[in-house]
């Protein structure tokens, strides 16, 4: 059951990667439905490009991920307490390999991607708000809408994810459950080269 939670939370989060900007102080659900409508027609018009040659995804999601997450702070949250006691090497090495993490994580489920349709539900904030959180039906044939609530932080650069949930399951919280275990059997610097051997022996 969390298996299966986890890859709809993986899954639902490519149907909304590119937040892009705040200059034009657009609405996030307005933002959310422009960018998202972008995001599926891409896949649709790579789609027979990425039967050909998978690895073509790795490309699409860290042009389209990496710029819009703020890995810092889901970091920071995934480690917890970890964090603070951890060296600025362990930090910045920990955000690496849990970036690119993501980033094959993101491209398995984005191979299995089909088609499934979205309903975004209007914003309530007010005026300064800096942060937000828009929720989203997935829709699927034959079964239950899946809901997604993306947690977004207004930084100097515009919208940042740095959580998201489907049917209140956390992404950082996920992580932190499983990485907080393995840091107090094995320590940090253990847990950071798992995750740089894993990504490696991903990348073939």
């Amino acid at each position: 059951m969390m298996q299966r939670l986890f890859y709809n939370l993986i899954l639902s989060s490519l149907l909304f990667l590119n937040l892009g900007l705040v200059q034009a102080v657009e609405a996030p659900d307005a933002l959310i439905k422009e960018t998202t409508e972008k995001m599926l027609a891409a896949l649709d018009k790579q789609s027979e490009a990425l039967k050909q040659d998978p690895a073509l995804v790795y490309g699409l999601v860290s042009n389209i991920v990496l710029p819009h997450f703020d890995f810092i702070r889901m970091s920071r949250s995934v480690l917890a307490k970890n964090w603070n006691t951890a060296s600025r090497e362990q930090k910045l090495g920990f955000v690496r390999a849990f970036r690119t993490l993501m980033v094959r994580t993101y491209a398995v489920a984005l191979l299995e991607y089909t088609n499934q349709k979205v309903h975004i539900q209007p914003v309530k904030m007010k005026a300064g708000d800096k942060k937000v959180s828009v929720r989203m039906e997935v829709l699927q044939a034959g079964k239950p809408p899946v809901i997604v609530n993306y947690r977004l932080n207004l930084k100097k650069k515009g919208w940042k994810v740095y959580d998201v949930t489907v049917d209140g399951i956390s992404l950082t919280t996920n992580y932190r459950t499983s990485f907080a275990s393995e840091i107090n059997q094995n320590g940090l610097d253990a847990l950071i080269a798992r995750l740089e051997k894993r990504n490696k022996k991903a990348e073939g």
